[in-house]
């Protein structure tokens, strides 16, 4: 209406006299109704709730007064777990499986009370107890968790968006567009926390793509021994917030119509992506939502990466008084498993895995082989005509010059993981499935290797050296009876096919030592358990951060050394 799309659709012009009558009136009728249905989405959205009387410290020195509270018991789902990945892609509303062990009346309940909080590990032990168990967390963040899980208790469900007495929200979301992969979107929850606090907002995560967080993480079970906190970061259902719609487009228009802080990640529906750092954006976003544009609005999106300036937060932190600068402490790991632990099919590949390799937690190293990133070929490199720096997006032929590359890649990480840890077996997990099938089972299948004679023949090649290896140390993995894709670049598949990535974060987190490469994907698992037990054996082409590449100099493979031993 504004651009003057469908206003003059209604002038009376010459072609229009010229019409017939009948065909001239459906026109302007048809017309009507669009400039109606226009006028009524213009009008409609967001009812934003006047200002609140809750309050939060206004700094991360400051402290809430409040009781440890357990957090929400949400309504329970009513569609049945087989639909569940269905109803997911199609709506989104997979956000309301309760944390806690209530008695199910049917069989359907049964499995759905099942599939939370069934986060014990194969050696009876949950999530949690990897990280110190005698280091406590910021009482900044505490008294935010209890608070966050206060309001969820006064005002359950979609009370939490229509009360105008509730506090007001802060949203992390991927709905459109590039958001980043698993150590994008998770690995700054100390910023999305200091956000949240110093705003005085609920703090949520909603994600569309590739489908809704719930299907491969949850709030850890607060009934199990050792779950010190659970916070429940789930979106309530509420059709005016785009949680409970009929069709996704219904759901996403909701979304473009909420008020969001200027962001810096690739596709930004407004606009380009912000060339602000992401401490820069989250400082100015605390200022729109507390003294700004933004401060009246019940509900605000975001999407900021700030994770690769964590420097920034420990300045602010000192600033403020305090003395845990989380990033390398045992309270990163702390945090993220308080928000996060496997839902109930990923945990089930976690539990096969552990059960059928033999895998106890801290008693395996984690070998990990990113060879489909970007950073790690030449900028232009490519194979078989296909640019290197795309194999994100796609499957690549594992043939080859990519083939060796690869395999290259694997037998450089498998003997740097042996200079740390020669003792226990070496999980190897990579985001190509070919590779680690390569590895872990075609090599050491003596009729594989005899239908190939030429590749092994020559001791010194590739595959002979890989051969090699593989019978000199303990390496397993898991079948890869799916691909291991990218959780954001990859073409749309069914949610099943996203399993993998969780469920080697989890274990890589499990793991008593972490051999890494390219990316951060691996390097996110030994974070979050506070290992320090970690090798690094490649770098970057290209890209990268500079303040975490300083960090990481220092965990530089020997190549000597690793070379000795295989």
């Amino acid at each position: 209406i504004k651009q003057g799309y469908i206003i003059p659709f209604l002038q009376t012009s010459t072609a229009s006299d010229k019409m017939p009558a009948s065909t001239n009136s459906l026109l302007k009728t048809v017309g009507a109704f669009i400039i109606a249905t226009a006028a009524v989405n213009l009008l409609l959205g967001f009812q934003f709730a006047p200002e609140h009387d809750h309050t939060l410290p206004t700094s991360a020195s400051s402290h809430i007064n409040t009781k440890h509270t357990a957090p929400r018991k949400p309504h329970k789902k009513q569609s049945k777990a087989s639909n569940a990945s269905k109803t997911a892609a199609n709506t989104d509303t997979d956000h309301s499986k309760s944390v806690s062990k209530t008695k199910a009346t049917t069989t359907e309940e049964t499995k759905e009370e099942d599939a939370v909080g069934a986060i014990t590990f194969s050696n009876a032990k949950n999530h949690q107890v990897v990280t110190d168990p005698n280091h406590k967390l910021p009482k900044w963040i505490t008294d935010y968790f209890d608070w966050h899980a206060s309001m969820l208790k006064k005002f359950p469900g979609d009370e939490i968006f229509k009360n105008p007495d509730a506090p007001p929200a802060i949203i992390r979301k991927c709905v459109d567009g590039l958001c980043g992969g698993l150590h994008d979107r998770l690995g700054q929850l100390p910023m999305d926390l200091y956000l949240a606090n110093q705003t005085q907002r609920m703090f949520f995560i909603h994600w569309v793509k590739p489908y809704a967080a719930q299907n491969f993480l949850v709030p850890p079970d607060p009934t199990l021994p050792g779950v010190e906190y659970s916070f429940d970061w789930r979106m309530p259902e509420y059709w005016a917030v785009g949680t409970k719609c009929v069709k996704r487009r219904d759901c996403l228009q909701k979304w473009f119509r909420m008020p969001e802080l200027e962001g810096n990640v690739q596709g930004q529906r407004k606009g380009e992506a912000s060339e602000k750092s992401g401490y820069d954006l989250v400082e100015e976003g605390i200022h729109n939502l507390t003294k700004g544009i933004l401060k009246d609005e019940k509900v605000v999106q975001f999407e900021i990466l700030s994770h690769l300036q964590e420097g920034h937060l420990e300045t602010k932190l000192q600033e403020l008084g305090e003395t845990d600068m989380i990033h390398k402490t045992p309270s990163f790991g702390k945090i993220f498993l308080a928000f996060f632990s496997p839902s109930k099919p990923v945990q089930k590949m976690l539990d096969d895995t552990n059960e059928k390799l033999g895998l106890a937690s801290q008693e395996y190293s984690a070998v990990h082989c990113r060879v489909r990133h970007p950073f790690g070929y030449r900028m232009g490199q490519k194979f078989g005509g296909i640019y290197a720096g795309k194999a994100d997006r796609y499957i690549p032929e594992f043939n080859g010059g990519f083939k060796d590359t690869m395999v290259e890649t694997a037998i450089k990480a498998i003997k740097c993981a042996a200079t740390r840890d020669v003792k226990h077996k070496m999980y190897l997990m990579s985001d190509m499935s070919d590779l680690v099938d390569y590895m872990a089972f075609n090599v050491t299948d003596e009729k594989y290797v005899s239908s190939h004679p030429e590749w092994f023949q020559d001791q010194s090649s590739t595959n002979a050296t890989a051969k090699n290896l593989m019978s000199t140390f303990d390496v397993v993995a898991r079948p890869q009876n799916t691909p291991n894709l990218h959780i954001d670049k990859a073409r749309m598949t069914v949610v099943e096919n996203y399993y993998g990535a969780f469920v080697d974060l989890f274990l890589g987190i499990h793991a008593n030592c972490v051999s890494y490469g390219i990316g951060f994907y691996a390097a996110f698992a030994a974070k979050i358990s506070g290992t320090h037990c970690i090798v690094k054996y490649a770098k970057e082409k290209y890209g990268g951060s500079s303040e975490l590449v300083k960090v990481e100099n220092s965990l530089w493979c020997d190549m000597k050394a690793a070379n000795k031993l295989a």
